[in-house]
């Protein structure tokens, strides 16, 4: 495999989407790209993320959100819960377009960031809900199918939450470092409790860089 230092950002973009099978189109590239830029436009004011130069940016916010994208349908409604600067629900439906998403956010200046970009990035069905997931009405959303989370910080509070918000058949996705199995041996007893079955343990290297991932997924029975 190439070095990543011969790359630019848009080839990193395209071989690290590539190594999850993903085949990018001309459209969902320039789409990532001003995606960055707008991270870089509003992350000093708002400190979106501690991560500013782009390659890190494409390696640990972009490829890291679109690794989970295998273990996901096409077209059923995902809702990121405790989205931030948008990951991974951005990257998500950016290479998932028929897909409705649904960005949970309590922070209200970070929420505002994320109906921005999905103003400039024309994402249709993407939708911001400004709150905590803790007290989000269920009567008016549409049923969901799958939930995802990257940067919650209460991971049981993920999983109950999930079990307010799937659908029959419906899947949970969370998104971990090295730690993974430790946090999955913790969780074991919470599934059960809020009627799911422990699904796929997924650990990989980012693309170009090595840092490991565990992905942990948990499915409605």
């Amino acid at each position: 495999m190439p070095r990543k230092d011969l790359f630019n950002d848009e080839q990193l973009l395209i071989e690290g989407a590539r190594s999850f099978d993903l085949v990018l189109s001309p459209h969902q590239i320039a789409a990532f790209a001003s995606y960055r830029s707008l991270l870089s436009v509003w992350g000093a004011r708002l400190n979106l993320t501690a991560i500013r130069e782009a390659p890190l940016v494409v390696r640990l916010h972009f490829l890291d959100s679109l690794s989970v994208v295998p273990l996901l349908s096409r077209a059923d409604a995902l809702m990121d819960i405790g989205s931030g600067a948008g990951f991974p629900g951005i990257p998500i439906k950016l290479v998932s377009p028929e897909k409705p998403v649904y960005l949970v956010e309590p922070r209200r200046k970070r929420a505002n960031f994320l109906r921005h970009v999905i103003r400039e990035l024309d994402l249709a069905n993407t939708h911001v809900i400004e709150g905590r997931v803790e007290d989000l009405p269920t009567a008016g959303l549409p049923p969901m199918m799958e939930t995802v989370t990257r940067g919650f910080s209460d991971i049981p509070g993920f999983v109950k939450a999930s079990g307010e918000l799937l659908g029959p058949g419906g899947s949970g996705v969370l998104m971990q470092g090295p730690k993974g199995p430790v946090v999955l041996d913790e969780l074991r007893g919470c599934f059960s409790h809020y009627g799911f079955a422990e699904g796929r343990t997924v650990q990989f290297p980012l693309p170009f860089g090595g840092e490991q991932r565990t992905v942990l997924t948990f499915k409605r029975v």
